[in-house]
């Protein structure tokens, strides 16, 4: 979509880009003297984002939800067992 309109920037430096764009993050970037490139963004906290700089890791979770979606789960670890073998290696 090309659509072209005039804004005015305020005393502040502020600009409104209207209500469409309301509790969105936005990078501007400056792509030459003049001229301004505003791209919606999303925010990855940063202990979250080595998830997406690894393929294969982002892949396996992905799959992992596509699995669960299907109902396609694996029976989990027999805690019981886990917890009878911690009792007899403590005597």
């Amino acid at each position: 979509m090309t659509a072209l309109t005039t804004k005015m920037v305020d005393e502040r430096g502020r600009l409104s880009l209207g209500r469409e764009f309301a509790e969105h993050l936005v990078i501007v970037r400056r792509v030459a003297e003049g001229v301004l490139q505003i791209v919606m963004a999303e925010a990855v906290p940063a202990r979250e984002s080595w998830l997406y700089k690894n393929p294969a890791a982002l892949n396996a979770v992905m799959q992992g939800i596509e699995d669960a979606k299907q109902g396609d789960l694996v029976e989990g670890p027999d805690v019981e067992a886990g917890d009878a073998l911690l009792a007899d290696m403590e005597d």
